[in-house]
């Protein structure tokens, strides 16, 4: 990293993201807001979207008419690193991209670092940390080599399982210096794919704060259901609306509540009406982030239904199930990699499969009855969430993994600078 100083006593770091700050990704948030208390010199870059500040730090949101400059910048970098600008384009010919996003991820990725790359240098950063494998990661990597900076990359459940992953990972996670990741499945698959065991480190995300546990209700008469997430497959909310119609079915009165948007709205808008749940089933699509505590205060039952979509896609261990847990709230999930690895059914959560959905009504019954299993498995919970998903202490790992690799790239480079021993 020519022109760094071996001296300076803190990294500089640059941290790359898709879209910053963004309401569905509060995890990202809060490793930033511990990044903040280790690392004196931060610089963020959002590459879609995001917006210019967040909590009195300074975001550099990347516009779409910024890709103008490519008129300048592609031919002069095709005269600077020719090698780097025709390697990108005969990679990409080799390993196609699957789907249409994954394309326009990447080509986005390539021209943020094209066009800023030299502002990025002048700032003279020790490191780069791409918070995802896709867009985040792609830029990294041709940063890299256009400029010569050192990087890390975040890879988790969509990066590396949708349709086969990112086109780019295998050439990303030889280039990496390493990997954070938050599963062990994913771990394994990262190894799998070539990664050096060495390389990938298993690092779970975490809450900043611990909320009070919630006063859990002895006699439910009216079960509050909560479900947090994206609309999408791999949710598996169709087959989450089929326990509600058994309920309804059965005459166990209950409300359900789900947050958050994407494709599938319609979709489940009009099951909602085939099943007849209109007064039972609650979309209630986005919702800020201190607005979601409410809903968690009042449930009774935590429901996440991951499954495996059609296209490979896969949940790791949803963020929003140990956000419920730290609660004390009971979580009912099916048996997703993250959620298996990490917990004992009956124990901290109940695990069962998505179907059939008798088990699903005997056990929502039993534990609807039995205010003290609930509060065991509420207090088991809780501290589960205590002992590994703390904030501080894990983002602290990513952290002392950064600081240790700019330590030993320093070392390096001090040493390639030394004058040649002319007894040698």
């Amino acid at each position: 990293m020519a022109g760094h100083s071996s001296s300076r006593p803190s990294p500089r770091i640059c941290y790359l993201y898709t879209t910053f700050p963004l309401v569905s990704e509060t995890f990202l948030q809060r490793e930033m807001r511990v990044m903040r208390t280790q690392a004196a010199h931060l610089r963020l870059y959002s590459i879609w979207g995001g917006k210019a500040e967040f909590e009195g730090q300074s975001v550099e949101c990347f516009s779409l008419w910024e890709l103008a400059k490519l008129f300048y910048w592609l031919p002069y970098w095709i005269v600077q690193k020719p090698r780097v600008v025709g390697g990108f384009f005969k990679d990409l010919l080799i390993h196609r991209p699957r789907y249409t996003q994954n394309l326009l991820e990447t080509l986005l990725g390539f021209a943020f670092a094209l066009i800023r790359a030299r502002e990025i240098e002048a700032w003279k950063p020790d490191w780069m940390h791409a918070v995802w494998a896709t867009m985040p990661a792609t830029s990294a990597l041709v940063l890299q080599k256009l400029i010569d900076i050192p990087f890390s990359m975040g890879a988790h459940a969509y990066d590396i399982f949708q349709k086969g992953g990112d086109c780019l990972l295998d050439a990303k996670i030889e280039a990496t210096a390493f990997i954070h990741t938050s599963t062990k499945f994913a771990k394994t698959h990262l190894q799998d794919r070539g990664a050096p065991a060495t390389k990938v480190h298993l690092i779970r995300r975490g809450l900043s704060t611990f909320p009070p546990l919630n006063d859990l209700r002895t006699e439910i008469d009216r079960i509050r259901f909560l479900s947090i997430g994206r609309l999408v497959e791999k949710k598996g909310y169709a087959e989450q609306f089929r326990i509600y119609r058994d309920l309804r079915k059965r005459g166990i009165p209950f409300l359900a509540e789900i947050i958050g948007e994407g494709p599938l709205k319609a979709e489940l808008d009009a099951l909602i009406i085939d099943y007849d749940l209109q007064d039972c089933v609650n979309l209630v699509g986005k919702v800020p982030h201190e607005n979601i505590q409410a809903y968690y205060h009042r449930a009774d039952l935590f429901i996440f239904t991951g499954k495996v979509a059609p296209n490979g896609d896969r949940n790791g261990l949803a963020n929003v199930i140990p956000e419920a847990m730290a609660r004390g709230i009971p979580v009912l999930t099916t048996p997703d990699s993250g959620i298996v690895e990490n917990f004992r059914s009956g124990y901290e959560v109940i695990i069962l499969p998505i179907r059939p959905v008798d088990p699903w009504v005997e056990t929502i019954r039993n534990l609807v009855s039995d205010a003290d299993m609930r509060q065991t498995i509420g207090a088991n919970a809780r501290d589960w969430v205590e002992k590994h998903f703390n904030a501080k202490r894990n983002t602290g790992k990513l952290y002392r993994l950064i600081e240790k690799n700019v330590r030993e790239s320093r070392r390096i480079q001090a040493e390639s600078e030394l004058p040649e021993d002319s007894n040698g």
